[in-house]
C-alpha cells in the first residue's frame, strides 16, 4: 500500500515545489510530484504549498500524510506491506496537463515496480 498526498509535501533535502511559480500565479500549481520513503520522520518532511497553512503539518505530518499510521496498521498485521516509496504531489493544479501526462504515469510506474497493490490518496 502507497500512500499519495496533495499537500506539497518533499522530503527537506529534496528539491522544494516551485513556490516562486505559484506566487506569481495563484492559479497555478508545480505540476511535479516528490518521493517520500517509509522511513521519513515528520522532522524530514517540509511543506511547500502556498494554499496550505504548514504549521498543521509541522505539528503533526500525519494529519497530511499518515505514514506513522500506515506503519502501524502493517505492524498489527491489519493490512499487508507499506510500500517502501510514498508520493506528494501539489494540489490546486487548475490545469492538471502535465501532471496527468508526465507525474502520474512516471508515480504509477514506480508503483508497479514496487508491486503496490491499494494506494490511499490524501487530499489536503
Amino acid at each position: 500500500m502507497a500512500l499519495v498526498s496533495t499537500a506539497g509535501l518533499a522530503l527537506e533535502a529534496d528539491r522544494p515545489f516551485d513556490q516562486e511559480g505559484e506566487r506569481r500565479n495563484p492559479w497555478w500549481g508545480d505540476p511535479s510530484y516528490r518521493v517520500i520513503p517509509r522511513d521519513a520522520a515528520s522532522g524530514d518532511v517540509r511543506c511547500y504549498h502556498l494554499h496550505i497553512d504548514p504549521s498543521f503539518v509541522e505539528e503533526d505530518l500525519n494529519c497530511a500524510f499518515p505514514l506513522s499510521r500506515l506503519l502501524e496498521l502493517e505492524e498489527r498485521g491489519e493490512i499487508g506491506r507499506a510500500a517502501d516509496r510514498h508520493y506528494s504531489f501539489m494540489g490546486y493544479i487548475l490545469e492538471p496537463r502535465t501532471l496527468l501526462r508526465e507525474s502520474t504515469p512516471e508515480m504509477i510506474r514506480l508503483m508497479k515496480k514496487d508491486a503496490v497493490d491499494a494506494v490511499l490518496l490524501v487530499p489536503f
